[in-house]
């Protein structure tokens, strides 16, 4: 097949190709279940002009489906050595791969469709490779090649007079300018394609036009106008035809209301063009909708999000060619991340930014530009030019005779005329050079003026960022020191208690320690234990509130109950540490019983952390605490002392993270352990369930704290399986068989350690896999004990197997991981309890009893 002749058989052809191309896209779009079909029709070479004229009429909506055609396509072209319908296939093939944003492959295969075409001279595919080769580069941020290419394409549509090429080539070039922050002259190429649209009634052309003026507009703080030709272009669209152009109007409007501070409008939008974009697998789409995404996140102050989606948007466009989304997504993340005081990632990626910027952005295609636009003008002179001459032409023989008598009288007025004006202008001659002489010098003034001005303004800039950027190495270097006295700190709050459990663990082995000896050993090594895990938890409780995982959970408790479990715990403690003091509880008479839906856990937790400072720091005198019900349906906690006291000065400070500092009297100075984390977890616990925290203290006069939660009052839920004790394992699991699923030997020792008087029966799996496998050889398993976390097969997938074989089967998982969503998971999964480790003895026992009696 010949493209470069005309004969009245190829248009014939031409015809009918057009005609079922018509009718087909025409039924295509009503049922799209028929992609499939023709993809699998494609194994028939008999319809390969059929296999491409489908691939381009869906590439817009379904691009991986026009790949998969085109590449059948291609095949059958290749076997038939068919070198029209191959050019034609590779450069379908690349505009698909532009769509999807796999810019590299699309301009492999825009090289092979060009040879093909150049071949035999195929004209008017040739403007299609051009254009589609400047769009890609563009994209890519490669203007110098988008430049190149685009004239191109721009020499060969103008003899052709292809007047819908013409306007997408010069909506092209305003994209360049747009890129290049010439907004002027932008929208000079938009304008000029909107005109030439219109004249030829090009809706798809005139939608696109409206869409960049409207997002130049946009760019000008014309907010109004902006919206005007936006919403204008897309009533011409609709995402079932072009989804990619539909896609970029959406973020335009979005990027409107963003302007606006109409944030959650903007949000709406961006979010539907990321699902358009999302369907149709346009990378550089996906990722500039995730970076607009992470821009409202930002400004509606959801800072975690917004980081969180650009971090996506980031990892998606440094895969890909598009240097421009780099550009602005570095720059975005540099901003927000110096906004949280993480100036180290802010820096980094500040510097990724400029190295990119300055590629794309360099002195060469800026110069490169400017040549372009000189060629054009220069072009367009060149046409009008022509088509003067053209009317001029068919006027010339009728004005020929008017024109002789119009010349002899002109000739002789202008000699008279001339006669005069010589004698006037030598005297006029003089006065004209010296104004123009001088208006030269005001005008050199002026843009001398201008250069110191703009040098001014480039010296304070360096300036500006050099005091940014030390400002930001401060910062940095500021955290590493923190980070450097946290990790000495909480070291030796490690090592203080290790230390002392390694110490008498190992007296505890000398076969000359007593038993009372032993016993004292015993008692040392759990005491600090718990330390070593209050520590432990108070540490992943703070990186929890840090990165905004805590959750609290609204209950219905006794708030009496956990007020009189406290009081016999620290009273307790204080006759442990041999300290003569008292320990009260302070509560109205009539709240005898204060039932309220609350985090029971998270208040006994705050009253603790007071509770035990209080111990900590009162050596004599008294400690009270309680509660009092205010008017205003809160409910206000205090813990009262008479111990040490804090100077107003530090009464900030105590609730910062790591605080430490030092109690001085007349006889000493004392620094008290701890890691400096329980106020400040107190602080942001009482903030997370809605309430207040303040205090009143002063050196020498003792402590008050108090903290407010809100009172919603409930009544008590009495749970019936509670009336009577449950049975120990040893009265009624005898004979039982428990199925332990543990990696750790010693763990599964502990446990084995634990259940010995019992006399049930253990098997123990080592992983998910082992478990199913011993589960399904032993049928008659009571109770299956199970690890979250395990080598090969985890837990949460070993519990979701057995659930298929078996859905009675009591199972207990547990975990030593700190993450919240690990409970919600098993239950989820089909789990019956769930426990934390380290596991204690009579919790197990109590857990298992449930199941075994």
């Amino acid at each position: 097949m010949k493209y470069n002749t005309f004969s009245i058989g190829y248009i014939t052809l031409a015809i009918l190709m057009f005609l079922h191309l018509r009718l087909y896209s025409s039924g295509f779009e009503q049922n799209p279940d028929s992609v499939k079909q023709l993809i699998e029709n494609a194994k028939n070479e008999q319809n390969l002009d059929v296999l491409i004229s489908s691939a381009k009429s869906i590439l817009h909506k379904y691009p991986n489906d026009a790949i998969e055609l085109a590449q059948n396509a291609l095949i059958f072209a290749t076997k038939r050595k068919d070198t029209a319908s191959m050019a034609h296939a590779h450069l379908t093939l690349a505009k698909s791969y532009s769509i999807t944003g796999e810019y590299s492959v699309g301009i492999d295969n825009l090289d092979l469709s060009y040879s093909l075409f150049k071949s035999f001279n195929d004209s008017l595919s040739l403007i299609d490779v051009f254009q589609v080769y400047g769009q890609i580069y563009t994209r890519m941020g490669e203007f110098k090649n988008a430049l190149d290419h685009t004239e191109k394409a721009f020499s060969l549509a103008g003899p052709l007079e292809n007047h819908n090429k013409l306007a997408e080539l010069t909506r092209d070039i305003g994209n360049i300018y747009f890129y290049f922050d010439e907004k002027v002259i932008a929208l000079d190429f938009y304008q000029k394609s909107l005109k030439i649209s219109q004249e030829h009634r090009n809706n798809e052309g005139i939608a696109k036009a409206y869409n960049n003026i409207g997002r130049l507009y946009s760019e000008m703080g014309n907010h109004d106008e902006a919206l005007n030709y936006l919403k204008k272009s897309l009533s011409y669209k609709t995402n079932e035809v072009d989804r990619v152009s539909y896609g970029n109007t959406l973020i335009n409007i979005g990027a409107v209301y963003l302007a606006k501070q109409e944030h959650q409008k903007a949000l709406e939008f961006f979010q539907e063009s990321f699902d358009n974009f999302s369907a149709l697998n346009n990378t550089e789409g996906i990722a500039n909708s995730l970076f607009y995404i992470g821009q409202a996140y930002f400004l509606l102050n959801r800072i975690n999000q917004a980081l969180a989606v650009l971090d996506e948007a980031w990892e998606i466009a440094s895969q890909s060619d598009s240097k421009r989304l780099q550009v602005k997504i570095s720059l975005a993340l540099s901003g927000i991340n110096a906004s949280t005081g993480d100036f180290k990632r802010a820096y980094n990626y500040y510097r990724i930014h400029s190295s990119i910027r300055d590629s794309v952005f360099s002195e060469e295609n800026t110069r490169l530009l400017l040549e372009l636009e000189s060629r054009y003008q220069l072009q367009a002179k060149q046409r009008q030019i022509e088509l003067l001459s053209k009317e001029q032409a068919l006027k010339k023989s009728e004005q020929r005779k008017a024109r002789i008598w119009i010349a002899l009288l002109a000739i002789v007025s202008l000699f008279l005329f001339s006669l005069s004006y010589f004698t006037y202008s030598r005297f006029k001659d003089k006065n004209k050079h010296n104004k123009q002489l001088l208006d030269e010098i005001q005008q050199r003034k002026e843009v001398e003026q201008e250069l110191n001005e703009y040098r001014e303004h480039l010296e304070n800039l360096v300036s500006e960022r050099t005091w940014e950027l030390k400002f930001a190495k401060n910062k940095a270097e500021e955290s590493d020191r923190l980070k450097t006295a946290f990790l000495t700190n909480v070291s030796h709050e490690i090592r203080t208690p290790m230390n002392a459990i390694l110490g008498f663990s190992h007296l505890l082995t000398k076969p000359d320690s007593t038993e009372k000896s032993k016993t004292e050993y015993f008692d040392i090594i759990k005491s600090n234990s718990e330390v070593l895990m209050n520590l432990i938890n108070d540490i992943l409780d703070m990186s929890l509130i840090e990165s905004g995982q805590l959750k609290t959970q609204q209950k219905t408790v006794n708030i009496n109950a956990i007020l009189s479990e406290l009081l016999a715990h620290y009273r307790q403690q204080k006759e442990e540490l041999g300290k003569k003091i008292t320990v009260n509880l302070d509560i109205e008479p009539s709240d005898t019983d204060l039932i309220a839906k609350v985090d029971g856990i998270r208040v006994r937790q705050i009253l603790s952390n007071l509770l035990s400072n209080s111990l900590k720091f009162t050596d004599k005198g008294k400690i009270c605490f309680g509660y009092r019900l205010s008017d205003s349906k809160e409910i206000v906690f205090f813990v009262r002392d008479t111990g040490a006291g804090i100077h107003p000065s530090k009464h900030k400070v105590i609730f910062e993270r790591f605080s430490k500092f030092r109690t001085i009297s007349t006889e000493e100075a004392k620094l008290y352990s701890g890691t400096g984390l329980g106020l400040a977890i107190s602080h942001e616990l009482v903030h997370l369930l809605g309430g207040k925290f303040w205090l009143d203290s002063y050196p020498g006069k003792g402590s008050t704290f108090y903290f407010t939660i809100p009172y919603i009052g409930e009544k008590e839920e009495k749970d019936s399986n509670n009336k009577s004790n449950p049975k120990k394992p040893s009265e009624t699991s005898g004979g039982k068989t428990i199925l332990v699923a543990e990696d750790n030997l010693s763990n599964f020792q502990l446990i084995q350690a634990y259940l010995a008087p019992s006399k049930v029966n253990l098997l123990w799996a080592q992983n998910g896999i082992e478990a199913i496998d011993i589960f399904t050889k032993n049928q008659n398993v009571d109770v299956i004990l199970m690890d979250v976390q395990m080598p090969i097969m985890d837990g949460i997938r070993a519990l979701k197997r057995i659930r298929e074989l078996d859905k009675k089967v009591p199972i207990i998982l547990n975990s030593a991981y700190y993450d919240p969503n690990d409970e919600k998971e098993s239950f989820a999964a089909g789990c019956n309890d769930f426990m934390h480790k380290p596991l204690k003895k009579d919790e197990l026992i109590s857990n298992l009893s449930k199941f075994l009696s």
